[in-house]
């Protein structure tokens, strides 16, 4: 867990690529590109390419659309987004198709059939190869 001063409003606290080298996780999340994430820098940039989960290969995008499936704003993708993480980390546990799923969460609570696209898009760079 980040050891940083908790900061007021949306939550959000800075920490530096030192405090992140220090760390040294094993696992990066991130809000995708269109939420200003930070996957392409934390990916490509040399200042990272030390640290183990940059290493591994171990980031991942956290999905999103139309909200959030893991942070802001609240809303019913939680639901997903438990079973999206739970898949990710535990896939050994959690071994169902990510795919089937989240098509299935689209037509239940969105009323709205994902296409391949859709799906390609909603989930690019969020599961491990």
């Amino acid at each position: 867990m980040a050891d940083v001063p908790l900061k007021g409003g949306k939550g959000m606290s800075l920490v530096s690529i030192e405090q992140v080298l220090q760390w040294d996780p094993d696992l990066i999340l991130t809000w995708n590109d269109r939420q200003e994430g930070a996957y392409k820098i934390i990916t490509t940039d040399p200042k990272w390419q030390n640290i183990k989960a940059v290493k591994n290969k171990e980031v991942y995008q956290i999905p999103h659309g139309p909200f959030n499936w893991f942070d802001r704003p609240p809303s019913v993708n939680r639901i997903l987004g438990v079973k999206w993480l739970a898949h990710l980390l535990y896939p050994e546990v959690f071994s169902y198709d990510i795919y089937r799923e989240t098509r299935e969460f689209y037509k239940k609570f969105y009323h709205y059939e994902l296409s391949e696209e859709d799906l390609n898009e909603l989930l690019a760079h969020s599961l491990r190869k």
